[in-house]
């Protein structure tokens, strides 16, 4: 494999999208900015990246990726494989953590120098990092995501543009409740393997439950728009945001899919995903 493709893949790339629209609608909601949304996205990017090459050390050490019985290579990632095939050195891996981190920490030095922008900063590396280290091994993996993909990463770019209130952190919780279910859904294609036997996350006690995975999918669905109405309700977002309706006929075939032909459906549950968040922000901003 080519060193410059398999470096791609262990940053696992796909995650950037959701990024992208997960800044812009926390910038959005606060006052666009050109120069604010890019910022953000650039500095969650390189800490989630940092995070991803981490996460590759720290399961390829532990023995959590292997080429057999490990972790799977899923639809949309083989980041798992990168070290156990040879794709690239733990070396080439290390360095890769530790440069992305120093260059997004550089980075810091143009955010507005305020409390909530460094802690969201802060916390957003500590799940990045917390994941390997502790989270995942104790089945916790959707805290890391509900609180780093979600909440941190929408919380810190609405922070760049004015101090976080109810409004950056409804968005956040929403987003990170979004990052925390589609993860279990994410987890569903590990269960069986001797991946499963280390972790005993959600997925794997939903699992041998007899839940069928469209159980978990409508839950997210209907707690997702629960959630937004409440802080519509409230006042906390605005009536726009619920341009996010329109995804619900993509959600119904989501859940068929992930009963009958799951990585269709993962893939489906990703999309619908990085959409709530788009077309949230499209209201917001148009």
């Amino acid at each position: 494999m080519n060193k410059v493709k398999a470096w791609i893949i262990a940053a696992r790339p796909f995650a950037y999208p959701w990024i992208l629209v997960n800044t812009l609608l926390g910038v959005g909601l606060a006052g666009f900015s050109v120069y604010a949304w890019l910022l953000a996205f650039v500095i969650v990017t390189l800490v989630l990246t940092a995070g991803h090459f981490y996460n590759a050390w720290v399961d390829y050490v532990r023995g959590l990726d292997k080429v057999e019985e490990g972790s799977k290579a899923k639809p949309y990632t083989a980041g798992s494989q990168v070290l156990p095939r040879g794709w690239l050195s733990l070396r080439t891996v290390k360095i890769s953590t530790f440069v992305l981190l120093i260059i997004a920490m550089i980075l810091m030095l143009f955010v507005p120098v305020r409390f909530d922008v460094y802690g969201l900063f802060v916390l957003g590396v500590f799940c990045a990092f917390a994941y390997s280290l502790f989270l995942k091994p104790r089945g916790l993996g959707e805290v890391g995501l509900f609180l780093g993909h979600g909440f941190a990463t929408t919380s810190f770019a609405y922070a760049l543009v004015k101090p976080l209130d109810y409004t950056g952190v409804s968005a956040g919780v929403l987003l990170g409740f979004w990052a925390g279910m589609v993860y279990t859904v994410d987890q569903w294609q590990d269960v069986e393997t001797d991946f499963a036997k280390r972790v005993k996350n959600l997925a794997y006690l939903m699992f041998k439950a007899n839940f069928r995975v469209s159980t978990l999918w409508f839950f997210l669905i209907t707690g997702a728009f629960t959630l937004q109405f409440g802080f519509i309700l409230l006042g906390l977002l605005p009536v726009r945001t619920l341009l996010s309706l329109f995804i619900l006929p993509l959600s119904h075939v989501t859940a068929i899919l992930l009963d009958y032909h799951f990585e269709k459906g993962v893939l489906l549950a990703l999309l619908s995903m990085w959409l709530f968040a788009l077309l949230m922000a499209i209201g917001v901003l148009v």
